[in-house]
């Protein structure tokens, strides 16, 4: 079974330098060593890259590779992925068990945006899309920064195969991947809290990069299991204390740590005291089965430490990393839709001190249900927002957007009518449906660049019609800041171009202009009234 999965370059000889660095490992060896502890034989197991090589699927017995084959697609460009999800392979043995093959797509060179919607496309597919919805509201609302890096799935018999989704957290601490591995069904959270402690020492981190492994399984709604891996690399002063901590869980457990010792002499080139990075990563899953913990070993290959294919993602932005002249290109082609926009049917209503006053007043009738579905709009734009920093952005934007619906009806006490329009109807549709499928910084551009600049100037001319009305007025103030935001995120952020933001920019106004033009016809016609 080894000899069916293996890629290309197992054949190669082993140079003093990666050809090609692989992800696997700090010093680009696309291979590492892995022990589970549990039950009355340990398990090895033995997980390599592929190294470019991604259509080795492996077995082809179909009984085996029946999820693979379903879902591979998902992560090629054949479905409209940015490239193909680096391929991994593991094989586990336990005697005197049958071996075991697992396959993992890597998903960390795609931008967030498309990491999620592969992983939810893949759920879906093999029937599991409700407890991945379950398991990624509860992940969210934990607070810390993390991202999804691997989709794997044990291609074993389908009874208990698990799907897992890994995360690699960025600055977490035991309580944060305690509570990350809660949203599992079975999770002991007073015996993962005290390895956890055990293995950081006297330290609350966790270690950088620390996963986290949600398992899946068929039938469930929810997660099964969690597996949590801390970065001993982080935590150890050398490999010495890595193991000794290592060794104290497991007597802790049950198990006898002399095996582990003995593994770990066999593998380290010098001495343990003088080595680290040997023993990387412990993981411990506390789903009622004692001692299960796994010891991840690097092998010592290369002489110096080689950078990896890529660097993560940088989850802060917080550096300017676009042109200004980028940026100046956006907002004046923005400026000139909302010139554009100020000249439309809906605004001149509003501003013509000729207009009728129960025209304007019709005109607010036929503004709420468009403001009841921008609670909708905004609702979407959190619930689809992946991105940690983009993320924030919309809840803070949310918040400050809550209720404005009811104000605008309080406004209109006098006129309780519910109006339903097919054309306000659907151009609110578009926005949700965008705010669902766009990226990250399209999704925001939508929000403060489109919405946001066109309730801009609805606002103003909504304050001249109605100068003491609240709902005007707080927008006045409010959207001049909400548009701002957007022009200062595009500062922060390189995952964008001009031409990609002025195509949304371009179909947004479009809609915009659809929607404001049905409300004007719509508050002409119940009124009676005709334009000039």
């Amino acid at each position: 079974m080894l000899r069916a999965v293996l890629p290309a370059w197992s054949a190669e000889r082993i140079g003093t330098t990666p050809a090609e660095p692989s992800y696997v490992a700090d010093d680009g060896f696309p291979a590492e060593m892995s022990v589970n502890w549990s039950g009355r034989h340990p398990e090895l197991r033995l997980l390599f890259d592929c190294l470019g090589d991604e259509n080795n699927l492996g077995h082809d017995d179909s009984t085996v590779t029946s999820r693979l084959r379903q879902i591979h697609e998902i992560f090629t460009p054949q479905g409209n992925r940015p490239s193909h999800a680096p391929l991994w392979h593991s094989v586990a043995w336990r005697p005197p068990m049958r071996v075991v093959h697992k396959t993992y797509f890597g998903l960390y060179t795609w931008p967030l945006s498309q990491r999620y919607s592969a992983v939810s496309e893949a759920m879906d597919r093999l029937g599991m899309a409700a407890a991945w919805n379950d398991a990624r509201r509860r992940i969210e609302g934990v607070d810390g920064s993390r991202e999804i890096e691997f989709f794997a799935v044990d291609l074993a018999d389908e009874a208990h195969a698990r799907v897992k989704i890994y995360y690699r957290n960025h600055g977490a601490d035991i309580h944060e991947m305690n509570r990350i591995a809660s949203v599992a069904l079975n999770h002991d959270t007073d015996a993962a809290l005290a390895a956890y402690r055990t293995l950081a020492g006297n330290r609350a981190s966790a270690g950088e990069g620390a996963l986290s492994c949600l398992a899946f399984r068929s039938g469930l709604d929810q997660v099964a299991e969690s597996t949590s891996y801390l970065r001993l690399t982080d935590l150890a002063a050398n490999d010495r204390q890595a193991v000794d901590r290592t060794a104290e869980l497991l007597r802790s457990e049950g198990v006898n740590p002399a095996r582990l010792y003995a593994l770990a002499a066999a593998l380290v080139p010098g001495t343990l005291e003088d080595s680290q990075g040997l023993l990387t990563l412990v993981s411990y899953r506390a789903a009622g089965r004692r001692g299960d913990i796994t010891t991840y070993f690097r092998f010592p290959v290369y002489d110096r430490s080689e950078p990896h294919p890529l660097s993560s993602v940088d989850l802060d932005r917080k550096e300017p990393k676009v042109s200004d002249q980028d940026v100046e290109r956006i907002a004046r082609y923005n400026e000139e839709r909302q010139r554009e926009y100020e000249s439309s049917e809906l605004i001149r209503l509003l501003a013509d001190e000729n207009t009728a006053t129960e025209t304007k007043k019709a005109v607010l009738t036929y503004l709420q249900p468009w403001s009841n579905a921008f609670q909708r709009m905004i609702s979407a734009r959190v619930t689809f927002e992946t991105d940690p920093q983009l993320r924030t952005l919309a809840l803070e934007h949310q918040q400050e957007e809550v209720g404005h619906d009811a104000i605008l009806a309080r406004s209109r006490a006098d006129d309780r009518r519910l109006v339903w329009d097919p054309v306000i109807e659907a151009g609110a549709s578009w926005f949700v449906d965008q705010f669902a499928v766009l990226p990250g910084v399209q999704r925001a551009v939508l929000a403060h660049l489109a919405l946001e600049a066109g309730s801009l100037v609805l606002s103003q001319a909504g304050t001249r019609a109605f100068p003491d009305d609240p709902y005007f007025t707080l927008h006045d103030e409010a959207d001049a800041e909400h548009l701002e935001m957007g022009y200062r995120l595009l500062r922060q952020r390189s995952d964008w171009t001009a031409d990609d933001l002025i195509t949304v920019l371009d179909r947004a106004w479009q809609v915009i202009d659809v929607v404001s033009n049905r409300i004007a016809e719509c508050a002409l016609r119940d009124t009676g009234a005709v334009t000039v």
